[in-house]
């Protein structure tokens, strides 16, 4: 990871969580970061965000007929 990717996680984690949605979509839209440095933003700024069970996402993805 880059320090760059280092410095901006730091101030990303210190946001409310739609300060951080904001601020990360201004940035991958900027197109000043690699797209590996993209992902790894995105990827650790959802690291701590709820999630919802496994058994909730398969029945959704029935209901709309992408799994059977």
């Amino acid at each position: 990871m880059t320090k760059l990717v280092k410095g901006v996680l730091s101030v990303v984690q210190s946001l409310s969580q739609k300060d951080r949605r904001q601020f990360l979509r201004g940035l991958l839209d900027s197109g000043l970061l690699s797209e590996d440095d993209q992902d790894r933003l995105v990827i650790e700024s959802r690291r701590r965000d709820r999630t919802r069970p496994l058994g909730d996402f398969v029945a959704v993805m029935k209901r709309k007929g992408r799994l059977r």
